[in-house]
């Protein structure tokens, strides 16, 4: 039961088991896997709160369609306040809402924080109740449009959402093509 933590964490991807493998406290085992640095975005997925796993499984999306770009929650800094990712120059802050209502009323919206000094943000919008991420609205917004915002109000008449979504598809190529012009100095 003493084995190194670690190689178990590593062994199982799971920290609980590997916890309960490794017979130390629980805080030991984090304070140990903190210090070696291999604690993985999944640890909030599957631990954190709802808002924290949904937020987790927003960032797994993007780098499922945008494979190049690098988690700087992994690499740079655990939970980076300033951007999730990196992505050729270009810093991108990851979002997720779910679906909002008033009380007795039909119509919906959504609501994420805008604040920080990324260049986008890439907000995946629950497309109806209790769907979470599953074929999730994307809205693509380069920081140039938010100043002087700190939260974001998305409806589905407004502007935000008709003028900003994207497909999936278009994430990648649409990212590589303003990275083109920051490199060329126009952006």
């Amino acid at each position: 039961m003493t084995d190194d933590i670690v190689d178990l964490y590593l062994a199982t991807g799971d920290f609980h088991e590997a916890v309960r493998q490794s017979g130390l406290p629980t805080h030991i085992a984090h304070l140990k896997l903190i210090k070696s640095g291999r604690l993985t975005i999944q640890d909030k997925i599957q631990y954190g709160s709802r808002s924290a796993r949904l937020g987790g499984l927003a960032e797994d999306l993007f780098q499922k369609y945008v494979p190049e770009a690098t988690d700087a929650n992994k690499y740079f800094q655990k939970n980076n306040p300033t951007y999730d990712f990196w992505f050729d120059g270009l810093t991108i802050d990851v979002k997720y809402s779910s679906m909002a209502s008033k009380k007795n009323s039909q119509s919906y919206h959504w609501h994420f924080r805008t604040k920080g000094d990324q260049d986008f943000i890439v907000a995946f919008l629950e497309r109806k109740p209790g769907s979470e991420l599953e074929r999730p609205f994307i809205l693509l917004i380069p920081m140039q449009f938010l100043t002087d915002k700190n939260d974001l109000h998305v409806s589905p008449s407004g502007r935000w959402f008709n003028e900003f979504q994207i497909e999936a598809e278009e994430l990648q190529p649409l990212l590589s093509d303003y990275a083109q012009l920051r490199k060329d100095g126009l952006f």
